[in-house]
């Protein structure tokens, strides 16, 4: 009959122990949102002084457009995780904080999540404008073109700025926390013990996101492609015909 002793039974438990479980916190159609968000807007910013990719720039802002649309929507009937409710309550705890702190208790990794989501609430604020600031712009509203463009370009620094300090804010709480907080938004799961957050992944519903994506994005650049070639080929049938006068 052979015994267990409890070294043995500690150098068993151990590999199973050094496994940290993985609980789903991200669903895709949020994950899928985030990254086609930040794409569309780093496209749009690199091309928003360039005539050659004016037309890219346009495409780009009315994607952002629909996408924050999406989330909107998202967050106002989709799961519990996806709420927007939840980005409030994520700041809901400043007023203790900051009591915390005139009392001498400086918690600086609570103050990284407080300035991370404040920073990703403004970024659902700010974008409503800069949106249709642009769109405004681009069909000459009211023949304000220029002041509109102002405006525009306000709310894009705007922008960066709130992108730049989410980001700064990522980087500082990962290292407070010594794990890298950017994984969940790649892979939805956050290691941690106890039951998944996210019921459902809903894959399919980002998939559908990502296809709309693509299409429009798609659809609107050969559009704009066609409409270029026509407008060569006018002005050069009028080339010839000039030269022929």
């Amino acid at each position: 009959m052979t015994s267990t002793t409890p070294s043995m039974a500690s150098a068993a438990a151990g590999p199973a122990q050094a496994v940290r479980p993985a609980r789903l916190m991200i669903d895709a159609p949020i994950r899928a949102f985030h990254w086609l968000f930040a794409l569309s807007f780093a496209g749009a910013w690199l091309t928003a002084e360039s005539e050659r990719w004016r037309g890219l720039h346009i495409t780009l802002g009315y994607a952002f457009g629909g996408l924050l649309l999406f989330r909107l929507v998202y967050g106002l009937v989709g799961p519990r995780q996806a709420r927007l409710a939840l980005l409030w309550h994520r700041v809901s705890g400043l007023g203790e904080w900051l009591r915390q702190t005139r009392a001498g208790r400086v918690d600086l990794s609570r103050a990284a999540t407080l300035g991370m989501g404040a920073a990703m609430l403004l970024l659902l604020a700010v974008a409503a404008p800069l949106v249709l600031s642009g769109y405004a712009g681009h069909v000459d509203w009211l023949g304000m073109e220029d002041a509109l463009e102002e405006v525009h370009e306000f709310f894009a620094n705007s922008t960066m700025a709130l992108v730049g300090a989410h980001l700064a804010l990522i980087a500082l709480l990962s290292i407070l926390r010594r794990r890298n907080l950017a994984t969940p938004m790649l892979t939805g799961r956050m290691p941690g013990p106890g039951p998944d957050l996210v019921k459902a992944n809903r894959g399919w519903l980002a998939l559908l996101v990502l296809l709309a994506y693509l299409g429009f994005v798609g659809w609107q650049t050969v559009q704009g492609d066609a409409g270029d070639a026509s407008a060569t080929h006018s002005e050069r049938r009028g080339g010839h015909h000039d030269d022929d006068d």
